[in-house]
Formats: C-alpha cells, structure tokens, sequence
C-alpha cells in the first residue's frame, strides 16, 4: 500500500458552503491535472461524496487520492479511501477501508486495521463532471456506478483539462523548437514542431510544407494527436496542426507533452518526417 495516506474525518455539513466551479471545457481529449484537485458531489445521493486529491509519488507518478465518504448498511457515515494512477481522463484506484479505529485512538504501527476491498474507478468527462465505478464483495458495498459533480476547486484555480494546468507557478517562459526530417527516400519535404511554456498557457505547433495532396496524421509518442486533409497544393501544400491549453476555439485542447516524445507525420504510405532521435530543445 505505498502512498496510503491515513484516512481523515472531515464534517460533511462543511460541504454545503462550498461555490459551484464553472467551467466550459468539454472534450473527449482530456488529461486529469492537479485542478481537478477539490470535492465532489453525487448529485443522484444526499450528503456522499469524494474529497480528491492529484498527487505525486516520489518517482514522479501522478497519482489521485480519493476520500468516499457515503453510509453501510446501519446508517453511519463510511469512509473509503481510493489511491492509483491517473490514465488519461481516468483514475484507477484500489479501495481501502479501516476498522476497529475508535475516536481520539492513539496512533497504530503499520496498516494492521487498514484493508483492501475492491476497485474505484473515476472517469471524467470535463472539469466538472464524471463518474465513479467501484467493485467490492457484497458484503462491503457491492458493485455499482454513479455521477459525480464538482462543487469547489482550489483557491483561484481554473481547470482547463490541459498541460497547462501542471505548469509550475515559478516556471519561467520557455520556447522548443526541433526540426522534423525526412524518413523515406524521395521525399523532400520538410517540417517542424514548436513548443511555448508560460505560467499560463502551453501551445504546441507542427507544420510541413511542400506536401502533395492527401491525409495526414500526427503522431506524439506513438499515440495519434491530430489528422488532416490537404486539397488543392498541387505538391506544394502546407500540414499545420496546433494545440493549446487553455483551449480557444482555433486550437485543439493540448494534453501531452511533446518535449518527451519522438514526434511523427504520416500519410498513406507511413511516417515520412520525424524527429527520430532528437527532442525539443529550449531556444
């Protein structure tokens, strides 16, 4: 049970207090950042809930940290305790529950009253909302899915669902840049990726130019970020595909990190630039 922190009680009546966050990103591309840090309700469930946290293991893991609290079967509050990976726009946490812990109880050695009862999963659909999926014995809770809401962020937090949203507060504004080259005899084109870093914005640009008409594809760390169509360039089209986080209405949302991956353009054939064994490097 590496980083399981110990389960704390917190009024659940403090919950109501708390302002609705507003957001309007809504996207199927969606990357859970430590904004997603807060509490959320179950709307369809009166008074349960999770307090969320984003974290870090010490090897750089992100990780999401989720306190349930909700009700057994005698009506007492019940706290779960979720603690996995962040996948994407999902956490997948193994759940853990205490026992036999009374009030004011003197510290335990090791996690003998602490147990592992099933799966929690949160998938998120924006910065608002999502849904949990737990799988426990019957005899704890059962299995089952419910929504889930955001009812408060951190302080002066806004959630974009981008890179952006982990830029540290004291990063200073940094520009990458890395020529992408030719990977197949007779084509000579040519490309290249940029990437900008403030405190309060990232975009990312890939351009080639010199390209015949066809389908083009953009691939980051061998995952596909982007697809186009060039029409009319008689050999001598323009492929521009840009990201940015916060997302605008000209830019898709940018949810990966581009500096630590090769970065690729296909066509029909298969790749015909890339970065190969280069990154982005700072200019």
């Amino acid at each position: 049970m590496d980083f399981l922190p110990r389960l704390k009680r917190v009024s659940w009546l403090a919950l109501f207090v708390m302002l609705l966050f507003s957001s309007s990103v809504f996207s199927s591309n969606l990357m859970i950042t430590r904004s997603f840090s807060g509490i959320w309700d179950q709307p369809d469930q009166e008074s349960q809930g999770f307090i969320l946290q984003i974290g870090e293991q010490a090897d750089d893991v992100k990780v999401g940290i989720a306190y349930w609290f909700t009700y057994g079967e005698d009506l007492q509050t019940t706290w779960f305790l979720g603690v996995g990976p962040v996948n994407g726009n999902e956490i997948n946490m193994k759940l853990y529950t205490a026992f036999n812990i009374e009030f004011m109880a003197d510290n335990l050695e090791g996690d003998a009253n602490v147990e592992e009862v099933g799966t929690l999963d949160l998938v998120f659909r924006n910065c608002n909302q999502g849904t949990a999926i737990f799988d426990t014995p019957e005899e704890v809770i059962g299995s089952g899915e419910f929504r889930i809401k955001r009812i408060n962020s951190i302080y002066h937090d806004r959630c974009s669902g981008g890179v952006s949203d982990d830029t540290p507060s004291d990063a200073k504004p940094s520009k990458y840049e890395v020529w992408l080259h030719s990977a197949r005899d007779g084509f000579n084109g040519k490309g290249k990726a940029k990437f900008w870093e403030r405190v309060d914005r990232s975009d990312f640009e890939v351009e080639a130019e010199e390209v015949p008409d066809g389908t083009y594809t953009l691939k980051v760390c061998d995952v596909v970020q982007g697809e186009m169509v060039v029409e009319g360039g008689e050999g001598e089209g323009e492929v521009e595909f840009e990201f940015r986080s916060p997302q605008d209405d000209d830019k898709s949302l940018l949810t990966f990190d581009p500096r630590v991956c090769p970065i690729e353009l296909w066509d029909a054939e298969g790749v015909f630039l890339t970065t190969g064994e280069d990154r982005l490097s700072e200019k």
